[in-house]
């Protein structure tokens, strides 16, 4: 009888998307947080373990992130979304419009008011939304009256520096997303609907 080999899954562009099969303990840990988190590994983390600097560089920022920053996890997510947006990169588009609707609590109007590129109704998170896009589209050399501005907020400077943070991590998953052409994962999928404009010129 003919024996069928399945062959691995992978992207378009033949980056893995399978988990490694012996990991290092610290490749395991970060599977173990994907799990707690999703209940599953998605397919960025499958991703990232082609590179085991990649992958322990991304979710070690996350993680110091959640443990020692200054801003909240909603905040987080605000200034990471803002960047997937910035990146028109739908894999973390989508990943954390769901992460804001379903672990952070974020409003559905401050949701689609980053997906939209609108004002947010939250008049302290849209100056975080702002600050985060005068950082990322200036390389940082954002005006005094900018920064001025994110601190009469209620901003520190503390936290402008996780604002560089969050961004070094968002620009890692989205560029490493758009390099291999990263699928949605099915779950994540809904979130997805309304970004076909995003770019998807590779080639």
């Amino acid at each position: 009888m003919k024996m069928e080999t399945l062959e691995k899954k992978e992207t378009v562009r033949g980056f893995n998307l399978e988990i490694q099969e012996n990991p290092s303990k610290e490749v395991q840990a970060v599977y173990d947080w994907y799990n707690e988190i999703f209940q599953f590994v998605p397919n960025l983390g499958k991703l990232l373990s082609n590179s085991d600097a990649a992958l322990l560089s991304y979710t070690h920022m996350q993680w110091h992130l959640e443990k020692l920053g200054n801003l909240t996890p909603e905040e987080n997510n605000i200034v990471q979304l803002t960047i997937a947006i910035e990146n028109e990169c739908k894999y973390c588009t989508a990943g954390h419009t769901l992460a804001g609707k379903v672990l952070f609590g974020s409003a559905d109007a401050d949701l689609n008011a980053l997906r939209s590129r609108t004002a947010l109704s939250n008049e302290k998170f849209n100056a975080l939304h702002e600050f985060t896009k005068a950082v990322y589209n200036s390389n940082g050399r954002v005006s005094d009256a900018v920064l001025e501005n994110f601190r009469n907020a209620g901003y520190n400077n503390s936290q402008a520096l996780d604002v560089i943070t969050n961004i070094s991590a968002k620009v890692l998953s989205n560029l490493a997303n758009q390099l291999a052409i990263n699928e949605v994962d099915e779950p994540i999928q809904p979130f997805a609907q309304g970004l076909e404009g995003f770019s998807s010129d590779y080639r």
